[in-house]
């Protein structure tokens, strides 16, 4: 019985499969911080296929205030953002050398001003079930320690609870925290907390409505619920034949999907094309927030631009 389960798990999707057995893991720009908790894994884990995720924080200068212009700017910023490149691709090597086939060693690089807010958000937009990262810098490393790190804490308290976790410092485990969910819709995972980040929580509103309909004592007729079936079934049908984006892959600017985004200042993502207008137009406030920009530089945010292309390919009949 235990091997049938076994193969049929298989067989429900090669995609979702292979998912499920990637390693995420948390990496930090100086690979001397990092190396310990990687190698960690690589001994401890059975590792067959490894992402090595990295959160850029992009400095924040200002022409007026650091007596720079705008070229030698976008320059620091465009060194900052390959030194991190670098980096990936160094842990990438130790990976290979210690085994692992090039191709199972993937990148996810995202642009953002906080690590730990950064990676819950990749955690939420690839679903990931299995994530390793620092506990604490290795230096204060002590026998019984719990988690120092905000950024690992941060995570630990707001990453959903499907994804299991380790928490390393100097190569041993400080903390593991199990998933606690079964099989789930990443997509509803993603935008609860999508909805959670851009407005209060509010209540359902199905008790009321029940209520209201118990209240009311409406009797209906029996050829209502068979329009209010046909009414469903067509919306489900138009539904499925344009089915609708999710909205962190719209732009803010054009309101359609992205194609190519890039993450401006303010943090937020935008169509590359839609944000250089944007900025070329004599603009220097976030279109979202009205705050004054820090810089004109923009970082190409590869992991979005990844799952739209991968929404894309799963949505053909998408209008666009």
């Amino acid at each position: 019985m235990h091997n049938r389960n076994i193969k049929k798990a298989k067989y429900v999707s090669m995609g979702e499969t292979l998912h499920n057995d990637v390693i995420y893991v948390a990496v930090n720009q100086d690979v001397r911080e990092s190396k310990s908790t990687l190698l960690w894994t690589l001994k401890t884990l059975p590792v067959k296929k490894l992402c090595l995720l990295h959160v850029h924080i992009p400095f924040s200068l200002n022409s007026s205030s650091c007596g720079l212009d705008e070229s030698e700017i976008n320059a620091i910023q465009e060194s900052e953002l390959k030194s991190s490149y670098d980096s990936l691709h160094k842990y990438r090597d130790l990976c290979t050398n210690k085994g692992v086939d090039e191709e199972d060693v993937d990148i996810s690089l995202i642009s953002g001003y906080g690590v730990g807010e950064g990676i819950v958000e990749l955690i939420y937009q690839n679903n990931i079930k299995k994530l390793v990262m620092g506990a604490a810098a290795d230096p204060h490393y002590s026998r019984g320690m719990s988690i120092t790190s905000r950024k690992a804490e941060y995570v630990s308290q707001h990453a959903p609870h499907c994804c299991k976790m380790w928490f390393i410092c100097k190569g041993k485990l400080i903390q593991k925290k199990e998933g606690s969910f079964g099989i789930g819709n990443s997509s509803d995972s993603f935008s609860e907390f999508d909805g959670f980040a851009q407005k209060p929580s509010e209540g359902r509103g199905r008790d009321d409505g029940e209520t209201d309909s118990k209240q009311g004592g409406i009797k209906k007729t029996d050829e209502e619920p068979e329009r209010e079936d046909e009414e469903t079934k067509r919306k489900d049908s138009e539904a499925d034949a344009s089915p609708c984006a999710p909205e962190n892959f719209i732009c803010p600017i054009s309101m359609e999907i992205m194609r190519d985004p890039h993450v401006a200042a303010d943090g937020f993502t935008y169509e590359e094309k839609e944000i250089r207008t944007w900025l070329n137009g004599g603009n220097d406030k976030s279109p979202i927030t009205g705050a004054r920009l820090g810089h004109r530089h923009l970082t190409p945010n590869y992991t979005l631009r990844s799952l739209i292309k991968d929404w894309l390919h799963q949505h053909p009949n998408y209008k666009h």
